[in-house]
């Protein structure tokens, strides 16, 4: 039995990242970037207003109040037609290009319309240079905007958006098949009888890594014979990630080890030193790597976070590939059972600008509903005896 924190650095050494493909931009949304983008433009392109207002020479408001003639009104879209000379003013609107011979923009609550003399009232002065977003500020011609290996967020698609990359390079994501194992396990639309219970695994396991931008499939539901897993698991490994939950511990039914070693699989880990999740089984055939995840759904639930979660961001490309810790006051005193490392269901919230930390009632690893009523995961140091009441310790946010 290993670690949790050898268990997860194999994982991390042994993944790697896929190919890159390219990719429409607005598909992009939180994939890894695979390329440097450059900008094909200035950004301003052009001097540009930043309100809505009077473009003017400032040194023409030096005494204000005063009167300046207007001589055109320039809207967004739309280049100025006349150069601004001294004693004269252009109407112009956010985002507008500044007209030659302006320096300033002075906006429209510090000014005073004359309508019937078609003449502004400046009421008070204004520096150079004011309210004037000036050329390529933002970005400029050939600048590298976007950088290989970030995340792309909705801000990165308007860049992306900007700069006129349509088609963008990404990591690809990988694909990942699903099996549940268990002579218990019935699908969704079942009636369980007395000695069953639904498949709440495959989809909860699907949904988690769905929201990873994997391409998942459900392979459904195997009994607990060596022929049934071996064939439904050939099938599974034309996936990038195959991800198998029951039949990993010490009982007469659970099978998922052996078949593994039958297909010769490379084993890299069997049992962690965790709970909930301590029969994990971790391999690679041929191109697959391969987790086996206990059957009780909080410690598949738990397991997936810690291992194929990194391995899953690993493929796409990213470096920041595991789940954040913040540190966290305890709002109750704990007692630790076991000299495992322990990841408890649990509720985060920040008071005074301080995260404070408290386990929801659980009833064990079978217990899933308890995990509805926790935002993070709060970890108990195999080398803790008892945590006490405002103690600092670390936690993983899930939301």
């Amino acid at each position: 039995m290993i670690s949790v924190d050898a268990a997860v650095k194999i994982v991390a050494d042994v993944v790697g990242p896929l190919p890159s493909k390219m990719a429409p931009f607005e598909s992009a949304l939180g994939f890894c970037l695979a390329q440097d983008v450059q900008s094909d433009i200035d950004m301003p392109p052009f001097e540009r207003s930043a309100m809505d207002g009077y473009a003017v020479i400032a040194e023409d408001t030096a005494a204000a109040p005063v009167e300046l003639t207007v001589i055109e009104d320039i809207a967004a879209g739309h280049m100025p037609t006349k150069k601004v000379a001294r004693g004269q003013a252009s109407r112009i609107m956010t985002g507008a290009a500044v007209p030659e011979g302006a320096n300033a923009v002075v906006k429209f609550e510090e000014t005073e319309d004359l309508p019937t003399s078609n003449r502004v009232k400046i009421l008070r002065p204004i520096d150079r240079g004011r309210n004037i977003s000036k050329r390529g500020e933002d970005m400029q011609i050939g600048q590298t905007v976007l950088h290989k290996g970030i995340s792309i967020r909705p801000q990165e698609i308007g860049i992306l958006a900007t700069v006129g990359k349509s088609r963008v390079e990404v990591f690809s994501a990988p694909t990942i098949g699903i099996i549940s194992t268990g002579d218990e396990l019935v699908d969704v639309g079942s009636q369980p009888s007395v000695a069953q219970i639904r498949n709440s695994n495959g989809y909860s396991l699907s949904a988690q890594a769905r929201r990873l931008k994997a391409e998942v499939e459900i392979l459904g539901i195997v009994r607990d014979t060596k022929e049934e897993i071996s064939n439904i698991m050939r099938r599974g490994l034309q996936k990038d990630i195959l991800i198998l939950s029951g039949g990993v511990s010490m009982g007469e039914y659970d099978l998922v080890g052996d078949v593994m070693k039958d297909l010769n699989t490379r084993i890299y880990f069997e049992k962690v030193a965790l709970r909930p999740g301590k029969p994990v089984i971790f391999g690679k055939k041929d191109k697959t790597f391969i987790f086996a995840l206990p059957g009780n759904p909080v410690a598949s639930f738990v397991t997936f976070e810690l291992f194929i979660y990194p391995a899953i961001r690993k493929m796409m490309g990213f470096t920041d590939i595991h789940r954040n810790t913040v540190k966290a006051s305890l709002e109750t005193e704990i007692l630790v059972r076991r000299r495992r490392r322990e990841y408890r269901p649990a509720i985060l919230r920040m008071q005074n600008n301080m995260w404070l930390v408290s386990p929801v009632e659980w009833h064990g690893s079978a217990d899933l509903l308890a995990t509805t009523r926790a935002n993070c995961l709060l970890i108990v140091r195999e080398d803790a005896e008892k945590l006490a009441l405002g103690q600092m310790v670390d936690v993983i946010p899930l939301d």
